[in-house]
């Protein structure tokens, strides 16, 4: 059975899953190279039929996440009609109504009536051949379909939340077998994903995309000139049995009023501080409370993106996993998932991220020759190209690599990644100056080898999610020592990718090499990209970056490129 699953939000995906088995799955950024790009996935489904070589008229069935029109970056404070209605209506309506959830199913089915949407996918998908039976999965289902079915258990409790979809903004679930069971659900008006996304964009940054960088800031602040403040903002929410109740008076672009009150003349950090501390509190209190017996925990949503929230959950339950790139970006794939399933084929678990394209040493060559010869020095190495990025390292080196198949989702897995030295802090200072102009308080992450993981962090338990750069720890006195550039310089947490070497053996080749010349057993690894654009997706897009850039080299496939200085 091939189904084809599409996420037409921001950061549009989607994904080609055949017999339960995820073939591939990439979102439309990387093909189009624009930086969380919404609407649908045109060129994204052409390319994953292709990588899994399937023909249009070969799918059995279409996945699409999300009953109504998914909201787009652009119209996050102008939506369209008949979204509009909701935001506005909602001042007039008592806040113990808006608290329900009675009302969202009408509201969702008369959205999805009078926007046509099942006519405009259908049209869209009839442009490009496909013509199979289209289902439409409803958007909290879809995320709890993701972290069920990715998981691999048999039986768990199953959350959800983010800032809204389909009239809802979280959801629990009991996943049995092939089954989820609904057992309550949150408004959207209740929305904690919606509060910290509001005090992201109060804070200058972007709503949708920047909530990381609070979170990132949030450890700067003084925990003694932040409690008078948190103390007023904690009565923001309250937890009752299995609700989140949003006890504010105020929704969407309203909390900015609230927040010119609650924080004049309040320090970012602080306010970033107190975000963290409410958001931390009020979700690991109703996780408390609808965990029941169970002992495994599967997680999606926008809000478990939030990777120091994440480490707390290790600590409640016997396994947890929570989705990679847990966002709506895993929309597709949890549609995918969920429509598999109830043709009675269990999904095969996520076991990889790298479903994107590998690239030809052919194609790879064609495209270095638009290499100026007298800025760089290209050499085919072959296949010790993986230790030679090593010893550059080792030399104080950056290098970007770009190796094999690319991986999806937020973060960069090896694959399109930007490497360099843990052991040596100038060298953040020159990653943000050559390349990637970040938040002087945004710390990069480490690679480390499975095998090391234990020496450098102090886990609760163990999760297969500490692939994926999805849940942050805090570091051991080696951990310091060995790696203080790949660390968040105020708490020294970090939030590591495990590298496994049947995961990704050429990868973990490269920092077993660097283990085996410093003694340390990671390398700094962030996404291969530039400021305000998507990681690098085909070589084209590799070339370009390392020609708007200062990167020392790129390896590129079995070649190097250094620049000649």
């Amino acid at each position: 059975m091939k189904v084809l699953g599409i996420h037409d939000g921001h950061t549009a995906t989607a994904c080609l899953m055949e017999n339960g088995k995820l073939k591939a799955m990439v979102s439309e950024e990387r093909l189009l190279h624009e930086k969380e790009k919404g609407g649908f996935p045109e060129k994204a489904i052409e390319e994953v039929l292709d990588l899994a070589n399937v023909k249009p008229s070969e799918l059995d069935a279409v996945a699409v996440a999300t009953l109504t029109p998914p909201l787009l970056p652009e119209e996050f404070d102008q939506p369209r009609f008949p979204r509009n209605l909701y935001q506005i209506g909602y001042r007039f309506l008592p806040r113990g109504f808006l608290q329900g959830s009675s009302y969202v199913s009408p509201i969702v089915r008369l959205i999805g009536r009078l926007s046509k949407r099942k006519e405009h996918i259908g049209e869209a998908l009839r442009k490009l051949g496909i013509v199979a039976p289209v289902t439409f999965v409803e958007h909290h289902l879809a995320h709890a379909s993701s972290a069920y079915f990715g998981s691999g258990f048999d039986k768990a409790l199953v959350v959800t939340l983010d800032g809204a979809g389909d009239g809802l903004s979280g959801s629990y679930y009991v996943g049995k077998g092939l089954t989820l069971e609904r057992k309550g659900v949150i408004s959207a008006y209740n929305s904690i994903g919606e509060f910290y996304t509001r005090v992201t964009q109060y804070l200058g940054m972007k709503p949708l995309s920047h909530e990381y960088k609070v979170m990132g800031l949030a450890p700067y602040s003084k925990e003694k000139y932040a409690l008078p403040i948190y103390e007023r903002a904690r009565k923001l929410f309250r937890v009752e049995n299995d609700r989140i109740l949003n006890e504010s008076g105020v929704y969407k672009e309203d909390y900015l009023k609230l927040f010119k009150r609650l924080f004049f003349k309040v320090r970012f950090d602080v306010v970033a501080y107190v975000a963290q501390r409410l958001l931390e509190e009020v979700v690991l209190e109703w996780v408390d409370n609808v965990k029941g017996g169970y002992d495994r925990l599967a997680a999606a949503g926008g809000v478990f993106m939030n990777v120091k929230m994440n480490y707390h959950l290790l600590k409640r339950f016997k396994e947890v996993f929570v989705m990679p790139s847990a966002g709506d970006e895993s929309l597709a794939y949890g549609a995918a998932a969920y429509l598999t399933a109830s043709r009675g084929i269990r999904p095969e678990p996520i076991s990889t991220l790298y479903l994107g394209r590998e690239f030809s040493h052919s194609k790879i060559s064609e495209a270095l020759q638009e290499l100026d010869e007298g800025k760089f020095v290209v050499e085919k190495v072959g296949e010790d190209i993986h230790d030679y990025v090593a010893d550059l390292l080792i030399a104080g080196k950056v290098v970007a690599r770009f190796y094999g198949r690319s991986e999806w989702g937020a973060r960069a897995l090896g694959n399109r990644s930007i490497l360099a030295d843990p052991r040596n802090v100038d060298v953040v200072r020159r990653i943000n100056r050559m390349i990637k102009h970040r938040d002087f308080w945004m710390p990069f992450a480490p690679s480390v080898l499975a095998e090391d993981f234990s020496a450098y962090f102090i886990h609760p338990s163990r999760s297969r999610s500490e692939r994926y750069m999805i849940l942050a720890y805090p570091s051991t006195e080696l951990g310091r020592k060995h790696l203080p550039a790949a660390l968040h310089q105020s708490d020294d947490t970090g939030r590591p990718q495990v590298v496994f070497r049947e995961d990704n053996p050429t990868y973990h080749r490269l920092i077993r090499r660097f283990k085996n010349k410093t003694g340390v057993g990671a390398v700094l690894n962030t996404s291969f990209n530039l400021h305000g654009k998507p990681i690098t997706y085909t070589p084209e897009q590799a070339i370009f970056t390392l020609l708007h850039s200062d990167l020392d080299a790129l390896a590129i496939g079995e070649y190097m490129v250094r620049r000649k200085r």
